[in-house]
Order: C-alpha cells, then sequence, then structure tokens
C-alpha cells in the first residue's frame, strides 16, 4: 500500500463520485477504480458500495477513510518539517548550562531565539563543565555554556561572558568586616567548595595567590552543585570565591566581598562540535552575535 492509493481512496470517499475524483486526482476514470479495487483486495475487504447510480461507504469504509486521513496529514506534516529542518527552522537542539549562567543575560539569549526560530524544541540541562564536554563529544548535546580550558580537538567554541570574582561568606564571619582583604587573611580558613570533577580549574588562581602571600586555606566541605554550596556558606561552614553574578541572588546569612586584585575574570565559552553543521545550531549561535546589556563589567558564570 502507498500513499497514492490513500489519496485515492480519500477523493473518492469525498466525493462519492468516481468521475469527480478522477478530475480532482487528474486521473483517468479506469486507472481509478482499478487502484481502488486494487486496495480493497489487498485489505480483503469492501470499502465501498457501488451501484451505477451511487457510490456509498461500507462501515470498514468509513473507518479506514478516518486512519486514511490521518495517515495522508502526519505524512503532509512530516514533509513540511523536514524542509523546515533544512533551513533550520524545525528541529532540537539540547543546550548545557552551568548554573551560573542561567540568569537574565542567557534569558534574552534565549527569547531572542524562541522569537526567530518557534519551532525549534531547545532543551536545557544544569551540566558542570566538565560533564558537558563529555556529552559533546558523545553527541548527546549540540552546545554547551561553560568554563574554558576546552581541550579537545573535535570541539570549537567562541567567548560570550566574563565575570569577577568575588568572596562569599557567611554574616558575620571575621573577614566580612574587614574593609580590604588581603590574600594573607585566608590562611586556615575553611572553604566550601564544588566536588572536584565540577571545579574545571576554577579555584586554581584563588589557590596560587593564597599560595603566593603563604596562606592555606583548608578545604573541609564540598557540594554537588551551586545552590547547595552557597546555602552551605550561608550556615555557616566556610567560604569561597564565586562570581558577581551570584551575588545578585539574596539569601539569608550569605554576604559577598571584593577578592584582593590580581584574579583573572571568569569566562562562559560556547562550546559545540567542529562537524556538526546542524543549521539549528548555526542559528543559535548567531543569537550570541549581539552584544549582552553592560551590567558594570560583570558578565555571568561562576563556581
Amino acid at each position: 500500500m502507498e500513499l497514492r492509493h490513500l489519496r485515492y481512496f480519500v477523493a473518492v470517499a469525498e466525493t462519492l463520485n468516481f468521475r469527480r475524483a478522477a478530475e480532482q486526482l487528474r486521473l483517468a476514470q479506469p486507472p481509478l477504480s482499478a487502484q481502488i479495487k486494487s486496495l480493497e483486495g489487498e485489505l480483503g475487504t469492501r470499502l465501498l458500495e457501488r451501484t451505477t447510480r451511487s457510490v456509498r461507504l461500507t462501515h470498514a469504509g468509513r473507518v479506514f477513510l478516518e486512519e486514511a486521513r490521518a495517515v495522508l496529514a502526519a505524512s503532509a506534516q512530516a514533509e513540511r518539517r523536514a524542509r523546515e529542518a533544512e533551513r533550520g527552522l524545525a528541529g532540537t537542539l539540547r543546550l548545557g548550562v552551568i548554573a551560573p549562567a542561567a540568569n537574565a543575560w542567557l534569558a534574552g539569549v534565549l527569547r531572542c531565539f524562541r522569537q526567530r526560530f518557534p519551532n525549534v524544541q531547545l532543551s536545557l540541562f544544569d551540566l558542570s563543565s566538565t560533564e558537558q564536554l563529555r556529552r559533546l563529544r558523545e553527541h548527546e548535546l549540540e552546545a554547551g555554556l561553560l568554563r574554558p580550558p576546552v581541550g579537545f580537538p573535535e570541539l570549537d567554541y567562541r567567548f560570550v561572558q566574563e565575570s569577577r570574582q568575588v568572596l562569599a561568606l557567611p554574616a558575620g564571619h571575621r573577614l566580612a568586616r574587614k574593609r580590604r582583604l588581603e590574600w594573607a587573611d585566608f590562611h586556615d580558613e575553611e572553604l566550601v567548595l564544588m566536588t572536584p570533577n565540577a571545579q574545571h580549574g576554577f579555584y586554581d588562581a584563588f589557590f596560587a595567590a593564597c599560595a603566593k602571600a603563604g596562606a592555606k586555606p583548608r578545604p573541609t566541605q564540598y557540594a554537588n552543585d551551586i545552590q547547595t554550596k552557597m546555602w552551605l556558606i550561608s550556615a555557616g561552614f566556610g567560604l569561597a570565591p564565586t562570581t558577581d553574578t551570584l551575588a545578585e541572588i539574596k539569601r539569608p546569612g550569605l554576604v559577598f566581598r571584593p577578592l584582593p586584585a590580581g584574579l583573572p575574570p571568569v569566562q562562559t565559552v560556547l562550546v559545540w562540535r567542529r562537524t556538526d553543521d546542524s543549521l539549528v545550531l548555526a542559528h543559535f549561535r548567531e543569537c550570541f552575535a549581539a552584544p549582552a546589556p553592560d551590567r558594570g563589567g560583570s558578565r555571568p558564570g561562576g563556581l
């Protein structure tokens, strides 16, 4: 059974007239009659009752008409979706996002993409940089917003944003009362950090600056996600470097202070596979081309 057989049957069933159906289909009437008989033979049941004066649907014909219309509608939609996909107007894009990048800036980018390509299904996944890189390489994501370094030749990336590093600490902590922090102040301080497999080198510059000043802070608590880390700090488990975008989220018992000078800004990059020629992905990357609003030098990201 082919789609054309369904089209022939639907035309006859809707007109109940072989001559008019043949005219609609631009087909001679005898071949049309032969095709309907062939369809009935294949199904093993009569779909139409024919007399010299009229044509009417059998019960099987009425049921088959509903199913035939559904199949033809699904086929037409599949054709439309395929053409839209070829132009990058439909499909699915799976995006990994580090939690601190899920803020108003990213919402603006996603809004731009949604407005331009409303038929693309965008799926977001809250993942660490390390996990995003793994999933990108295994074709489980099309793109990722994460921390450099990327470090894999099959992946390409572009810088999209950066953030300043600040100190998160419990309200009432002795360092919260200091007007100006020095690297030596962190000696023997307890730290709340992300688990090692989720850090992706974020704390390296902080520890290097402390070591240069002779300070040895002590990691004493680890968290699997950003929100848990911030709640642990607010509960008094320790302090940690983070980025200024997280300071915009108010939590009881949590304060932020500037870190001593010398730390580089924390970058966020958009990463994708070099060989991915998807137009959906290309359109998504275009939405990052427009500059984001300046918010005092602060950019999304951080641990």
